[in-house]
């Protein structure tokens, strides 16, 4: 009876722990799959990519800026089309995934070199960045950004 016992409680254990590697597997695959989104999306900012950034982001995203600006996509993707909002360069760096279901926060670091309306926002800066899967697609729906004061 004790073995019977002993064989049920270590199958539970092993099953337990196979569940978990399953989870942590996946969890794993989607952050490597955001942390793609990210380069991407960076390439198309730097490239001024305003139809790739269109297909990454939901109508209804909003960004706040470093400044404390609230900024809507059109607005984002106007004034890239328009050269109003021009990056010379970004680099993404200390980039962390979170995944909790359909939903992905990301941190991290950007150092750019960017003007808007002719005013230099150029900066290093940390990042929230919130991604919700809609329609088995990973969305971008949310950025705060804090600038790093030295």
């Amino acid at each position: 009876m004790k073995r019977i016992l002993l064989l049920a409680v270590a199958g539970l254990v092993l099953s337990s722990l196979g569940i978990a590697q399953t989870k942590s597997g996946k969890s794993s695959n989607v952050a490597d799959e955001i942390k793609k989104l990210e380069q991407q999306r960076n390439e198309a900012i730097l490239r001024g990519d305003t139809a790739m950034l269109d297909k990454l982001t939901p109508d209804d995203y909003i960004s706040t800026s470093a400044r404390g600006k609230i900024e809507k996509k059109a607005e984002i993707l106007d004034g890239l089309k328009s050269g109003k909002l021009k990056f010379d360069s970004r680099e993404l760096s200390d980039i962390d995934v979170r995944v909790y279901g359909n939903t992905a926060i990301v941190t991290g670091q950007v150092v750019q070199k960017a003007t808007n309306n002719g005013a230099d926002i150029s900066g290093q800066n940390r990042f929230t960045r919130v991604y919700v899967k809609q329609n088995g697609r990973w969305m971008e729906v949310a950025n705060q950004a804090t600038p790093i004061r030295e």
